[in-house]
């Protein structure tokens, strides 16, 4: 019989892969991005821990960075409040952590057929999602105020990947948290192999 688990657990693995590609983000991987802009012939990708020249430098890793376009004399995008919202993209990590411990309970709760493990998944899909949730906020305040500044300074930035994987991984975070929910009341095996429910 199938765990009453399993739609929360497919979707709480998905979230963990989104938000595990959200945060590989730059320095570590250009291929996702939250930004990515242009000045002259340099493209300049931001991430969860720094910002990368696309072929080329990259920043240190760090919780919170100074946001540089280089190449660019005419453009100010760190001011103190930006810079400080840098700091709040280490929550992409934290919310992926959340969404790891509810795959485990997920697991388990399917492995044992048990529904408290269940009920702890659903726990941490919720928190996870509202982390998630508040993290995309951030994220869409952040890179579109930097994303119009430099617009504005006359070069081209848009949106990357990474913001599409964070709402996603939100979207299954929360479906997760409602199916474990709904699945906790379900029929659960008293055992793995077992034919008598409680």
């Amino acid at each position: 019989m199938v765990s009453p688990a399993f739609p929360g657990l497919f979707l709480a693995f998905a979230a963990v892969a989104l938000l595990v590609f959200a945060s590989v983000s730059p320095p570590a991987w250009d291929k996702v991005n939250f930004l990515h802009a242009s000045s002259g012939t340099q493209e300049v990708v931001y991430g969860v821990f720094g910002y990368c020249i696309k072929g080329g430098e990259c920043s240190s890793r760090s919780v919170g960075y100074d946001l540089q376009l280089p190449g660019s004399s005419n453009v100010v995008l760190n001011s103190k409040v930006l810079h400080n919202l840098t700091y709040t993209l280490i929550l992409h990590p934290i919310a992926g952590g959340f969404a790891f411990f509810s795959l485990v309970f997920g697991i388990l709760g399917a492995i044992a057929a048990s529904r408290v493990l269940t009920i702890f998944m659903a726990i941490t899909a919720f928190f996870g999602a509202l982390i998630t949730l508040v993290i995309f906020v951030i994220d869409m305040v952040l890179w579109n105020v930097l994303k119009n500044r430099i617009q504005d300074a006359g070069y081209t930035a848009g949106l990357g990947n990474a913001n599409w994987f964070t709402i996603g991984a939100f979207a299954a975070l929360a479906l997760s948290s409602c199916t474990s929910c709904c699945g906790a009341f379900g029929r659960f095996a008293s055992g793995r192999m077992a034919g008598e429910k409680y």
